[in-house]
């Protein structure tokens, strides 16, 4: 390997698409996306009207997207506007009444291809309002925008924040918690930048990084740590016959006597018969996470199964394939 392969790439202002699934007004994006802007990179934020957490990589097919029928999360565009636009305050600031992905999808499609011709170097979802650690992953928006990204051959970070501030960007003030979590968000955009591939790519291709960051206290300065995804977390869905029997739903004021989806963790027993994953091993991003540290997961884009289990599922079912 020549010399110059080994010696970093210079870095340049990159071209980012960010997104979230809180909403495209919360204070934690809006934190980064000035982060981002003051350090000058070409950033565009592109996401959805209201909160849509966990709603995975939902789409809504074939449907049109109309006018507003009620004001966004925090009302900075007003019921009757157009479903999928750009922010009254800031032309650089998109929306769509849609799902997280779809916002995701807009920034990419519609709003990156019209202002660099092409996909951005980046795509960074989030700051996540809590924590995304483990199981619930599949359930998350914020990962999901990632591995869309991905799928699409850009380099993408998910990023998630353990204390939830669930606040409107206008409430930001100089020393808000939103730009320390921005802060560690730029050290990873900055490293990256400076340690990118010979082919120019921020991450190789296919591949991107689920970012948790513990609760912020004053005075500490968290340190990084790889993780793997594992299993554990702090919520697991689970489906309660009714919601009353709930303690997450009682909590929340939702419970109710009908069906639906609630929550159990390591505190909250679950009903008989559900099976909660244990997962005790310290690379865990949630265990790592718990011990203070900032959890950084390698992910890939498509779920493909490790070698060992394609040739485990490929002898069981041997005999079917081999039928003439």
């Amino acid at each position: 390997m020549s010399l110059m392969v080994m010696l970093p790439q210079q870095s340049w202002a990159l071209n980012i698409v960010l997104s979230n699934d809180d909403g495209f007004e919360t204070a934690n994006i809006h934190a980064l996306y000035q982060r981002l802007k003051a350090a000058g990179h070409d950033v565009v934020l592109s996401g959805p009207t209201q909160n849509n957490s966990g709603k995975g990589g939902a789409m809504n097919f074939l449907a049109p997207v109309t006018p507003l029928t009620k004001d966004t999360r925090f009302a900075t565009v007003k019921a009757g506007a157009a479903g999928a636009g750009v922010s009254p305050s800031d032309a650089d600031v998109f929306y769509v009444d849609g799902t997280p992905v779809m916002a995701m999808l807009y920034g990419l499609d519609v709003v990156a291809a019209k202002r660099w011709g092409g996909q951005p170097d980046l795509v960074i979802s989030g700051p996540n309002e809590g924590a995304n650690l483990g199981a619930i992953n599949n359930s998350s928006g914020t990962f999901n925008n990632a591995l869309y990204a991905i799928n699409r051959g850009v380099p993408a970070i998910a990023v998630s924040y353990s204390g939830t501030t669930g606040r409107s960007y206008t409430a930001l003030t100089d020393g808000a918690v939103e730009y320390r979590v921005a802060d560690i968000v730029m050290q990873l955009v900055n490293r990256l930048d400076a340690q990118k591939g010979s082919d120019g790519r921020l991450l190789p291709l296919g591949v991107g990084l689920n970012v948790n960051i513990p609760v912020l206290v004053d005075g500490v300065t968290p340190a990084f740590k790889f993780s793997r995804l594992g299993v554990a977390t702090d919520y697991q869905p689970v489906f309660y016959e009714s919601l009353s029997n709930s303690p997450v739903a009682v909590g929340y004021g939702a419970g109710v006597p009908f069906p639906g989806i609630s929550f159990v963790n390591n505190s909250i027993t679950p009903p008989a018969g559900v099976v909660v994953p244990n997962d005790t091993a310290a690379s865990s991003e949630r265990n790592v996470v718990v011990t203070g540290a900032i959890a950084v997961s390698v992910v890939e884009g498509v779920p493909q199964a490790r070698r060992s289990n394609e040739d485990t599922i490929k002898i069981r079912l041997n005999t079917l394939f081999n039928q003439p």
